[in-house]
């Protein structure tokens, strides 16, 4: 190596030092034969002057899935996409937290997190391995009105996975054993989400919007207490009631051809039966006489949560477009809250607004991180922009870029197999048909100023809107009960109603 080394520099030395070529021994070279461009010129100024021609402009045209019926009853939505050989496929049932018993939030999602723990023919470990070995990735969850169960697989594994995934599905054992480790799972998950301000202020302002007796006023996963109670019995109860092929839809995206599928999936489901599935109706959500201003202790917090919201839109509701434009001018990344509490006061990294579209009535909320010292000037600033945007409506320039936001967002909702069937999935759930994205970017058009001022006033009106507020109350407290908003309510972490006298507890469980 040294011997390398050395020569090594022996011969950079004698390249450095080694003379050039005399001028005597170079060509001569005439002026006149080396061509000159002009200062500042390039040899391409006459192709650069004129900028290339626009391409012919790019329209994306969202797929629809046919539509398929097993003989089960069970509706399959198929979009064969075979660029991949993958397969994305999406259970879909027409359950969730609103079907969860009385003074038990939660059913729902237990069951969606019990669905993979075990059949009758595999235990937990035997079922995980059957996915693994195919290449497979099951997931499971449980939100407002549906349970999904997801899979992703290579085509060459499906027939073999949707035998695991339909016994995974339709046969959950629910054995002792297993319920106990979910249960210790899901009441970890439960004291996080009580850490976690942001997901206070949403469920405690759930909470007052829906009151105690609304199933829709709990999280979706529950309680503490219900979590603990959580038995065999109601599990086995609510599977065998509600996940029904009569009660549910198939989303299939992939590599798949349909003569192929449907002989896989009268196979995998065969003896999936109907059943008469009873009706869902939710008790009527908490009524607001007077807006309340709800405080949260978080004791010694550096920021506040604000959150403010109400009873807003049914995927139905003809309203719905206008509806979401509006919001989209007033709470995205780019809009009203943020410009007000981000850019010009500096109160927050960043203030929104969102609606849950459900097919029964969903909610509009409002909300933001803010720096403690703060938060009451925030709240003010929320209450300006929403009575302004209630009032004022939209201008022509945030309707024109929330339409084109909602619009050009619309092809990435379709980039993958699994993000796709999770999209038709959530069409779906909210009660529209195959057809829906095909058809949105005409809906979205077609919403005019006016409607988008009217869809404004109905939902973002702040005069009956709860405020909840998540902070360090030893410090706020006067200031906001200063403010006069409305009568001042006290609530734990999980929305529990406290009597005036008592503290709230810095670690409630919910």
């Amino acid at each position: 190596m040294r011997t390398l080394l050395a020569s090594s520099a022996l011969l950079f030395a004698a390249c450095a030092t080694a003379p050039g070529p005399s001028p005597a021994a170079s060509a001569p070279t005439s002026p006149s034969s080396v061509p000159v461009t002009p200062m500042g010129a390039a040899p391409e100024a006459d192709f650069r002057a004129k900028p290339p021609a626009a391409g012919p402009a790019v329209v994306f045209r969202a797929p629809v899935p046919k539509v398929l019926t097993l003989k089960s009853g069970l509706a399959v939505w198929l979009l064969e996409r075979h660029d991949l050989p993958l397969v994305s496929v999406v259970l879909v049932v027409d359950a969730g937290s609103n079907t969860n018993p009385p003074h038990m939030p939660g059913v729902s999602s237990f069951v969606a997190d019990m669905l993979d723990e075990g059949t009758a023919t595999r235990d937990a470990p035997a079922t995980a391995a059957a996915f693994e070995d195919l290449a497979a990735v099951f997931r499971a969850d449980s939100d407002a009105e549906t349970l999904t169960a997801s899979l992703s697989v290579p085509t060459a594994s499906l027939s073999q996975a949707l035998q695991v995934y339909a016994d995974v599905v339709l046969h959950p054992a629910f054995k002792p054993a297993d319920l106990e480790r979910v249960r210790k799972l899901r009441l970890g998950a439960l004291q996080q989400m009580m850490d976690d301000a942001s997901q206070v202020g949403r469920n405690v302002l759930a909470r007052v919007i829906y009151g105690d007796k609304n199933p829709w006023g709990f999280p979706a996963t529950g309680t503490v207490d219900a979590t603990r109670k959580m038995s065999r019995a109601t599990l086995a109860a609510w599977h065998r009631t509600w996940v029904r092929p009569n009660n549910a839809t198939l989303v299939v995206v992939g590599d798949v051809h349909e003569a192929e599928l449907v002989p896989l999936l009268e196979s995998s489901f065969a003896k999936w039966a109907k059943a008469k599935v009873p009706s869902t109706k939710l008790p009527p959500a908490a009524a607001q006489k007077r807006r309340p201003l709800v405080l949260v202790d978080k004791a010694g917090a550096a920021q506040s949560q604000v959150w403010m919201g109400q009873l807003a839109v049914s995927s139905a509701s003809p309203d719905l477009y206008a509806t979401r434009l509006a919001n989209i001018a007033l709470g995205s990344g780019k809009g009203r809250l943020t410009a007000n509490l981000r850019t010009k006061h500096a109160y927050s990294y960043g203030a929104y607004s969102f609606l849950i579209e459900r097919r029964q009535e969903g909610t509009f909320a409002a909300f933001g991180g803010i720096v403690a010292d703060k938060t009451p000037e925030a709240v003010q600033e929320f209450l300006v922009e929403l009575s302004g945007m209630a009032k004022g409506g939209v201008t022509d320039t945030e309707l024109s870029e929330a339409r084109s936001a909602a619009i050009q967002g619309l092809p990435a909702r379709f980039e993958s197999n699994d993000a796709t069937a999770t999209a038709f999935a959530n069409a779906q759930s909210l009660g529209f048909g195959p057809g829906y994205f095909a058809h949105l970017p005409d809906k979205l058009t077609a919403v005019t100023k006016a409607e988008a001022d009217q869809a404004a006033q109905a939902h973002f009106a702040p005069d009956h809107m709860p405020i909840v507020v998540v902070g360090p109350m030893a410090a706020l407290e006067a200031r906001l009960t200063a403010l006069k908003l409305g009568p001042v309510e006290k609530r734990d972490a999980a929305g529990k109603l406290l009597p005036a006298s008592k503290e709230p507890a810095k670690h409630a469980a919910p």
